[in-house]
């Protein structure tokens, strides 16, 4: 109420209605509809993924999400499961006790979050960071506190942040599954390198 004050409003009904509003008149732009992956953007940040993974094979890359992110976090476990990437994939309805009693065999945490602030996320990255365990945060655009927490983040632009319900069209999911991908292939070819004579 007081906030709604502040920023000129006579209260918070009217601000609720000035953001749905707001909300409801936004138009995707073509920069939203992009599908291509800016491949030498994220190249550093891609070498450094591999590098440790080739380092740690022997032990787990952690996927962790809920809600719609946790669909995406599901694919991407299979995905690599098929690929013979060892992964363990954790939601929010699994026992906290699965990652922080399986800690010694994490490599890396992979976590998805659109809006960067999932407090079960933000938990599971900084127990992560406790253990010095390197964290891949996949999210939205903007400044969030998981960003922070996050060895490494893969932002994907999302034309919705506010819309936290998944209600409105997004094609975040979709640019997030590609990228997924491109990692996934990213991550086969040090099996494939690791396999050469």
């Amino acid at each position: 109420m007081r906030l709604a004050q502040k920023l000129g409003f006579s209260g918070y009904l009217e601000l609720l209605y000035f953001l749905k509003n707001r909300l409801k008149n936004q138009t995707i732009t073509e920069a939203a509809i992009d599908y291509q992956i800016d491949a030498a953007s994220i190249a550093d940040t891609i070498d450094a993924i591999k590098e440790i993974y080739g380092r740690n094979k022997d032990k787990f890359i952690t996927i962790y999400a809920t809600g719609f992110s946790g669909i995406v976090a599901e694919y991407l476990h299979k995905k690599m499961l098929v690929n013979g990437i060892k992964t363990l994939l954790v939601s929010a309805s699994d026992s906290g006790g699965i990652i922080s009693n399986n800690i010694e065999n994490i490599s890396m945490l992979i976590t998805i979050s659109k809006s960067g602030e999932t407090q079960k996320v933000l938990e599971k990255m900084a127990l992560a960071n406790e253990h010095h365990i390197p964290t891949v945060l996949f999210c939205g655009n903007g400044d969030h506190r998981a960003n922070q927490l996050a060895t490494f983040s893969f932002e994907v632009t999302d034309e919705r942040p506010y819309d936290t319900q998944n209600i409105q069209y997004t094609s975040f999911f979709g640019k997030l599954l590609l990228l997924m991908e491109y990692i996934v292939d990213a991550f086969t070819h040090v099996e494939k390198e690791n396999q050469q004579p």
